[in-house]
């Protein structure tokens, strides 16, 4: 039996910066169907070639090419699907470009260059609708509030965690963390305020965790973090610099007022034969245990 192939994380993108990836997609698609169009047209009537067509470097000034070699996130540079699309991209305008001096210079547009241009753009399409897919499932499951994953899409990583876990042995850790004394933010200095302080904290862990591990709001002030390929002391080591480092961070909720919060953790590991949602309860354990003790800390299922 073949090996399922591990699915791409998806990068981490704030929910404005994943309905900019769904627009300018969106916009690829439209450009590159009017420029086919417009291509294909001259290739049967043997009209004169555009200039721009001519150009090597087309595939970087069109529409799309501006956007794509532009101020793209970097998180979103990196993924492989991304980058599928530019190198479809810049084959498809070479091999127009071929076809393109072959017109000008009126020779014969031989099947086999032809045939090679009509496959690039399904190329092209199928992987610019392939991320556009990946763009708009992650709106669906991403909470607008913090930019995280919501819970809904919790289940389906977490298995995907366990099935490579089964398949390679590697080790995986599922972490709870819980704001301390939430409430009395929202009572003291109102539900905006509660929203900032979830929307920095968010943010902050974000950009404190390796662009695999992944991060899901699971209610209220409550998230959980999945860690792959990481074994529970390192994924206690983690915890407790994340930990240190809110309690350190200023959250500005007015114009002269900062607040410092704290929060605690339970983590423990992500079991390959037994429903997620035992692991989930583990590191529950763990959380409710550091409540009890004091607030502020890491605790690792099974306790001590």
């Amino acid at each position: 039996m073949a090996k399922k192939k591990d699915k791409k994380a998806f990068p981490l993108l704030n929910t404005e910066e994943a309905e900019e990836v769904v627009h300018e997609l969106g916009r690829a698609l439209d450009s590159h169907r009017d420029w086919t169009n417009r291509f294909r047209k001259m290739l049967v009537c043997r009209t004169k070639p555009k200039a721009s067509d001519l150009n090597a470097d087309a595939y970087k000034k069109t529409a799309f090419g501006r956007w794509y070699y532009g101020k793209v996130h970097p998180h979103l540079r990196d993924h492989p699907d991304f980058r599928a699309i530019g190198k479809h991209h810049e084959h498809m305008h070479g091999l127009a470009h071929e076809l393109s001096r072959t017109i000008r210079d009126k020779e014969n547009v031989g099947i086999a260059q032809y045939d090679a241009f009509v496959e690039s753009i399904g190329c092209f399409r199928l992987s610019v609708r392939k991320l556009l897919s990946e763009s708009w499932d992650m709106l669906r499951h991403t909470d607008p509030l913090t930019g995280v994953l919501t819970r809904t899409a919790m289940q389906a990583r977490f298995e995907d965690e366990q099935e490579r876990a089964r398949r390679n042995g590697q080790p995986c850790c599922v972490g709870m963390m819980d704001l301390d004394h939430f409430k009395s933010i929202n009572d003291t200095y109102g539900h905006q305020a509660g929203d900032k302080v979830l929307e920095v904290v968010a943010g902050y862990t974000l950009g404190h965790l390796r662009n695999y591990d992944q991060v899901f709001r699971y209610g209220g002030e409550e998230f959980v973090l999945l860690f792959p390929n990481t074994a529970i002391d390192r994924a206690k080591t983690v915890l407790d610099r994340l930990r240190r480092g809110l309690k350190r961070k200023p959250i500005a909720v007015g114009k002269k007022k900062n607040l410092h919060v704290s929060a605690s953790f339970g983590v423990a590991d992500l079991l390959p034969d037994c429903p997620a949602k035992m692991s989930l309860e583990n590191a529950d354990q763990a959380l409710y245990a550091a409540k009890k003790a004091g607030r502020n800390r890491v605790l690792v299922w099974p306790l001590a």
